[in-house]
């Protein structure tokens, strides 16, 4: 059985603490790395379509109100 990396209290695989999480992106230009992103949203969209068809939940869709109520209050609109 293979050996595993595991400290006390750690994970079963070395942690650097000071790296940020990376898609593997860093090579790209600005624009190649728009493009990743746009693929990206294309392909959540694509995903969940059928998920961002359906309608709000009741209970969603009332405390959505209310914070447009409060907002438009807030900006000086009467709610009509």
């Amino acid at each position: 059985m293979p050996k595993r990396f595991q400290q006390a209290d750690g994970p079963p695989y070395p942690v650097d603490r000071h790296s940020g999480w990376s898609i593997g992106a860093n090579g790209l230009t600005a624009a190649g790395q728009n493009e990743l992103l746009k693929q990206i949203g294309r392909q959540l969209q694509s995903d969940y379509q059928d998920i961002l068809k359906e309608p709000a939940p009741d209970r969603i869709r009332e405390l959505l109100e209310r914070l447009e109520a409060r907002s438009n209050h807030v900006d000086g609109q009467e709610d009509l």
